[in-house]
């Protein structure tokens, strides 16, 4: 989790040691994005923080065989609670 101006940003980690089973980032699925949705909520919720902005973000770091890591960032990668 980090700050953003008013916002809490959650941040999601993937990563993939080359391109067989697709982009880091495609691993959240819309599933995932579910469950990552309801912890945020549970979270600011015990932290009396439930009028805070929420955005979800994704970071996509692949490393390919003899090569130097890219990482690949989504800012704002999916819909908030209004999305449940």
């Amino acid at each position: 989790m980090a700050r953003d101006g008013p916002a809490l940003v959650f941040v999601e980690v993937k990563t993939r040691r080359g391109r067989r089973f697709g982009k880091p980032a495609e691993a959240v699925d819309r599933r995932k994005q579910r469950k990552l949705i309801q912890l945020a909520l549970a979270y600011t919720a015990r932290r009396g923080w439930s009028e805070t902005p929420l955005r979800f973000d994704v970071v996509g770091v692949d490393f390919p065989a003899n090569q130097k890591p890219r990482v690949e960032i989504y800012r704002n990668a999916f819909d908030g609670p209004e999305s449940l």
